[in-house]
């Protein structure tokens, strides 16, 4: 029964989530497309009480993950991690 509870609150907390956003996912991509890479992953989360759309991407051999405002199309934060690889434990 509780599951049943905690599917249904996640659904609704996606639902509300969607209603917020104004920017689509296709308007996020094109916000992100000028930063190049492959995007792997997108959601909508809500970040410090804002509803943004979080994109990660590869982008030479790095991971970047990037918040696009839903309800703007802004970028606000971007952050790249260096790709661990076998030389970086040589």
């Amino acid at each position: 029964m509780k599951s049943n509870y905690n599917r249904m609150m996640k659904i609704k907390r996606t639902v509300g989530l969607v209603n917020d956003a104004t920017v689509s996912i296709d308007q996020a991509i094109a916000a992100v497309s000028h930063i190049g890479g492959t995007i792997f992953d997108m959601r909508l989360k809500e970040v410090d009480e804002r509803v943004t759309w979080r994109v990660k991407m590869v982008r030479n051999g790095e991971r970047v993950k990037i918040h696009v405002d839903a309800k703007s199309g802004l970028i606000i934060e971007a952050k790249a991690e260096v790709a661990v690889t076998e030389e970086n434990f040589v």
